[in-house]
Formats: structure tokens, sequence, C-alpha cells
């Protein structure tokens, strides 16, 4: 493998086993070796199939595996035809065909023949996706399209086709796929579709800004704050407030706003990622607001407590 690349891009390359294989789900552990190349200061994931895999499931699993991993990742392939091959280089997915031609759009060629062209880089899960699956959760999609998606949404039909191939490739199965056709029919049963997804949503913060005062803006409730509103958690002794992008550029945040370190702040400012209509808009929707909670706080028999009560009483 090693000596093959290296022959092939002209350039020494580091190729180590991969450390967190372990962490990976059963299927795709199960399915491949794994090892971590560094290219150009660059470090990427090599899969090799440990047995023969079709097109479909090497397509699925190696979109998965960057998802989890957070690396782009190649696949390390010594049987392959040259349909397979037309297919993972119009859909972008990385890969070395061992005696015969090395594919890597995450650095910007195709090596075939000493030819080579651009090509698209890949992509990972963003928040306008998990924004998209809470909102059909709460709203019980049934059978919804990329057009439909894009109007509830408030958004471009671009958009939506961006989230409808990041859930496809994290293998979500709310995400139904006939022919070129794709919908989202959520699960009736909310908590069972909430367990479900839960393992790829990500913390909605970005960002907190602690203020010496709350600032001279209507903005909702967030943190630990929104949980007490939505249960009979006992407020907390400061404001917690949310903010999209848009929003703080019109706090205009300062240094002479911040707290100074070791005094109480008057107020946090927790910039969030996505923000979901949610009942009077007066705190953040409660599945964002469990998804808000860190693990210290969670770690507290109140707060958890409050989550489950929260989500009893508003979602499920």
């Amino acid at each position: 493998m090693k000596e093959y690349i290296e022959n092939v891009l002209h350039q020494d390359i580091q190729i180590v086993p991969y450390e967190e294989a372990q962490r990976l789900p059963l299927a795709l552990k199960g399915g491949f070796r794994f090892f971590l190349m560094s290219i150009n200061g660059q470090d990427v994931l090599v899969a090799t199939p440990a047995q023969k895999s079709s097109l479909p499931e090497l397509r699925k699993h190696q979109r998965q595996l960057e998802v989890y991993t957070g690396l782009p990742c190649v696949l390390y392939l010594r049987e392959m035809n040259y349909y397979s091959r037309d297919v993972m280089i119009r859909e972008g997915i990385p890969f070395v065909w061992e005696g015969h031609q090395i594919y890597l759009p995450f650095i910007g060629m195709l090596i075939n023949e000493n030819k080579r062209q651009a090509v698209k880089t890949c992509f990972r899960i963003s928040y306008l996706t998990q924004k998209l699956l809470l909102v059909a959760l709460y709203q019980s999609w049934y059978r919804v399209t990329v057009t439909k998606a894009a109007e509830l949404l408030g958004v471009s039909k671009m958009s939506v086709t961006r989230c409808f191939d990041e859930l496809e490739a994290l293998d979500v199965s709310y995400l139904t796929i006939r022919s070129r056709a794709r919908n989202i029919t959520a699960d009736p049963y909310k908590k069972a579709m909430w367990e479900q997804i839960r393992p790829i949503l990500r913390n909605p913060v970005i960002a907190v800004y602690t203020l010496n005062e709350r600032p001279d803006i209507e903005l909702p409730m967030a943190g630990t704050m929104a949980l007490s509103h939505y249960s009979m958690l006992d407020e907390g002794r400061y404001p917690i407030l949310a903010v999209t992008k848009k929003k703080l550029a019109d706090i205009r945040i300062s240094g002479n706003m911040l707290t100074p370190a070791g005094e109480d702040p008057g107020c946090i400012i927790q910039e969030i990622g996505y923000q979901i209509p949610f009942e009077n808009g007066i705190a953040v929707d409660p599945l964002t607001v469990a998804l808000s909670l860190s693990e210290e706080e969670l770690s507290d028999p109140r707060i958890s407590m409050a989550v489950d009560e929260m989500l009893e009483e508003y979602v499920w």
C-alpha cells in the first residue's frame, strides 16, 4: 500500500494503524481494516474492505466513516471495475485502485497516467441538517420531499439537497430513497426517533459570552434558564439567552461588555447554530435545550430529571 501510493505521488507518506477504530459502529469496524495516512501534512483515513463489497455498500460506508471520524476517508481497493471507478469519481468518493489509479479530491487531484484535474470537496454534517431532523420530529413529517422541506424551513432547495445528502451518508432510516426520489418520514413515536438520531446530533452552542448586564434586545431563554421555563427546576442566578449569528451582530459585543474573570456575570449569551420556532418563542425549543447542556450539567440529578420532565411534557 505505502510503496504503491508513494511511487504514484512521488513523495513520502506516513501510514500507521488507525487507533480509534474501536469507537466506530460494529458494522463499520468489522467490515474494514483502517490506517491513518499523512499526506501533504493532512491526515486521512484509509479503509480497506475485509471482503468484496458492492458499490452501494462502499458508497454508504465511505460517507459514514467521514462523518464518524471527521477525516477524509480513502477506500483502498484491490479489485474494482471501470464502472465503479467512474461512479466514484463523479460522486467525489476518494479511492486508491491498487495498480491502476489514485483519486484524492480532498487535495484536489485525480492521478491517472500522469493526468490531474480539479474535483469537488467532501462534506460534513451541518446545523441545518440537525434543524431539519428536529423539525421533522416536531412536525411529524410524512413523505416530505426536498421541495416541501425547503418550503417548511424557508431555505433553498439546494440547501435541503445537501441536508438529504448528509442524511444518506449517515444512513438515517427516516430518509427514504426510491430511484432518484428522496423524502423524509418521521417516526410517529417521537421518543424512539429522538433516541435513534441523538448520537449524530451536535451541541448547538457555537460560542458563549459572559456579559456585565443583559442586552437591550429581545432574546429567547436558553440553557438551564430555558429548562426551568419548561420544568420545575429553579431559575439560576443570572439569565441565559440564545442568539443566532445574525442577531449577534445587533448586540455588538465589545470588550468592556464582558465580565472580568472571577466575577459573576449579569447575563450569559449562547450563540447557537440554528433556531427552531417553538410555541411563543420565549425559550429555545426543548430538544435544542437538551442538546445544549454540558456533561457536567447533566450529571446533576435535578437537571437530568428536569430534562426528562421537559421532554415528556412538551415533545413526546
